[in-house]
């Protein structure tokens, strides 16, 4: 009797099963269609595709967010529905699941003088922060900067390996 309460009553997290709602940490390793990583969680993943050098400041470490809150891209929210703790899955995101299509309407041309008065010296490839949002500099002539508020994401078919770390239900 003993032996039967102990082996079946016990609880050890493993039957909990993500839901909208709930908090929940994975370890992820984004990559683009050619394999190559673009991002994760996982620091010697980041250190053999280089990406720990180009910010040696991060914290990597799992990712948590409310499944279904808008906190992530919806590929991703709808990838992690229905695991279990310690369950790993593949899932590959179309642009319309991720960051969208690239939009050209999102390229937009400001004075030069504009982030020159703002201390910026303009550098193709750098980031650049507006009050609408971040932009990357794409183009760099005498009068104009063109900047791009696309994510550098957008357009491209995406592919996440996921690992559920913890899942704290929604209260209900």
């Amino acid at each position: 009797m003993i032996i039967a309460f102990s082996s079946g009553c016990a609880d050890n997290g493993q039957s909990k099963i993500v839901e909208k709602g709930d908090s929940i940490s994975v370890n992820y390793i984004g990559k683009y269609d050619n394999g190559t990583v673009f991002d994760t969680s996982l620091i010697d993943v980041a250190k053999e595709a280089g990406l720990y050098d180009a910010n040696t400041s991060r914290i990597y470490e799992p990712l948590s967010f409310v499944v279904g809150a808008g906190q992530m891209i919806s590929g991703f929210d709808n990838g992690v529905l229905n695991m279990t703790i310690g369950e790993r899955k593949t899932f590959k995101l179309s642009p319309d699941e991720a960051y969208g299509e690239y939009n050209p309407e999102y390229l937009i041309p400001v004075p030069r003088s504009d982030l020159e008065n703002a201390s910026i010296v303009p550098q193709i490839g750098n980031q650049v922060g507006t009050f609408m949002g971040v932009a990357t500099i794409v183009n760099i002539t005498d009068t104009n900067v063109t900047l791009d508020f696309n994510s550098p994401l957008a357009g491209k078919n995406l592919t996440f390996d996921v690992e559920v770390v913890s899942i704290e239900k929604a209260s209900k």
